[in-house]
């Protein structure tokens, strides 16, 4: 019995391994052209490899990975329409999730439609702000930089509807879940380019409370901006020259791993157990305990998305202009460090709604696998016994599979927004962004002869992925 067990579980162990490791593969090669500077290659590899690359679940991810491809690649009307997509989609699929709660219960998410992440909702419509920037419609960027608000408002809010959409469920009767509190209401970032839009329009009074915004981000979320402004308020001061603006973004956003927990059942309770690590080694503590109904004496596990930083290699970034220093650009937002915080909120959510599934259909797949054991036992025969063996076997081969934590995420956003101001004569400069690690350049960005006048938001952007 414990050979046939091993030899099933291997088969789809493997077949799943060759399906991720394929992708992998894929992946690796596509981050590789990114990082090099080739977006176009990037870009060629994705289309040449969509079926493998996204399901039909995917489409979010689709239009975000394309669209910041895109948005790299200096493509920016292209840009704007998939990331546009992307967004209308992710509206889409969550109005789906809050209509369907009840009844989605017993769907892992991997089943559904890939409703995107907040840091993604998020700072799609900062990318599409610039894309509009470099299109010259600072109108079309400012609606963007609004929109970023507006969700910032809603974060907590629409976490709520769904947790109580989900309480609402037959057979759901644990504790109703309660959204994590948010930390991040007001982005740095998005009141920077808001500032900038509307200093060049000679708007004084608007870009003095988009700087004060700013400023008040820094001061009241101290855990997410730990670092000081690099704006000073003299950006919004009166001067002789033109400011030139650079936003130099460095790294790569978080990717999801999975972690396993594991159900233990006693009598109308439900306890989830994790293996933590401590000097003796891994010892099991009891993670959540809650009253459900239930008969004692199962145990399955299930698995839970948890979020790791991927980070940069970028210590500094140099800003030049026909060859000359202007300076450094300085971190502006910690975009990674919102990803995770702002991830936090629908965490309990996601956490109380598996375990209620993973109870659920663990009790259902036990007993469906208890079954097939006495059947094959009462068969009297050893082929009988053995057909109810494999397929209590199989029952529980195909509840872990179930059970896999949705690692699903974008893989283009970066992990940090620079930024820094440079005062100039109106001109064409040569203007080259150099990002530095411990052991010298890293990358140069050169982004060629830009026009610096008044009127203009003035306003570059660079990236390096790595």
């Amino acid at each position: 019995m414990r050979v046939r067990y091993c030899l099933l579980g291997l088969t789809v162990f493997f077949v799943s391994l060759g399906c991720t490791t394929t992708r992998n593969t894929l992946f690796l090669e596509i981050d590789t052209a990114a990082q090099r500077g080739d977006f176009d290659t990037a870009l060629v590899l994705m289309e040449q490899n969509e079926r493998t690359l996204f399901s039909d679940r995917d489409g979010v991810l689709l239009h975000l990975d394309r669209g910041m491809l895109l948005h790299f690649a200096g493509r920016h009307r292209e840009s704007v329409l998939e990331l546009q997509e992307a967004e209308r989609l992710i509206e889409e699929y969550f109005t789906l999730q809050l209509r369907q709660a009840a009844v989605s219960l017993l769907l892992n998410d991997t089943a559904m439609n890939y409703a995107g992440e907040d840091f993604e909702d998020i700072y799609l419509n900062v990318f599409n702000a610039l894309n509009f920037l470099a299109l010259n419609d600072p109108e079309a960027a400012f609606v963007e930089v609004r929109r970023i608000d507006n969700k910032l408002n809603l974060l907590e809010t629409k976490y709520r509807s769904l947790a109580a959409g989900f309480a609402a469920a037959d057979g759901f009767d644990a504790p109703q879940p309660t959204p994590g509190e948010t930390r991040f209401y007001n982005s740095a970032l998005a009141r920077y380019l808001a500032l900038v839009i509307y200093r060049s329009e000679g708007n004084v009074d608007s870009a003095r409370i988009s700087f004060e915004q700013m400023e008040n981000a820094f001061a009241e979320q101290p855990s997410l901006y730990p670092h000081p402004n690099p704006i000073a308020r003299k950006s919004i001061e009166p001067t002789d020259g033109i400011p030139l603006s650079v936003l130099a973004f460095s790294g790569r956003s978080p990717i999801k791993r999975a972690s396993t927990l594991r159900i233990r059942t006693e009598r109308n309770r439900v306890i989830v157990i994790v293996s933590q690590e401590d000097d003796m080694g891994l010892i099991p503590s009891a993670y959540l305990s809650f009253e459900f109904p239930v008969e004692a004496g199962y145990n399955f596990r299930f698995e839970l998305p948890r979020m790791e930083l991927r980070g940069s290699e970028v210590t500094r970034i140099r800003v030049l202009a026909d060859g000359r220093e202007l300076g450094e650009a300085q971190l502006l937002e910690d975009m990674q460090r919102i990803a995770y915080e702002t991830f936090q909120v629908s965490r309990p959510i996601v956490f109380v709604r598996s375990v209620v599934r993973a109870t659920l259909k663990g009790i259902a797949g036990q007993r469906a696998g208890r079954a097939m054991e006495e059947a094959g036992a009462a068969s009297g025969s050893a082929i009988g016994w053995l057909a109810g063996a494999i397929g209590a076997i199989a029952t529980d081969i195909a509840l872990d599979q179930s059970e896999q934590a949705d690692l699903r995420i974008s893989r283009f956003f970066p992990a940090f927004a620079h930024a820094g101001e440079w005062v100039l004569d109106p001109g064409t400069y040569r203007i080259e962004i150099e990002y530095l690690g411990p052991r010298g350049l890293l990358w140069r960005d050169d982004l060629g002869n830009i026009d610096v006048r008044p009127g203009s938001p003035n306003l570059v952007s660079s990236f390096f992925n790595g």
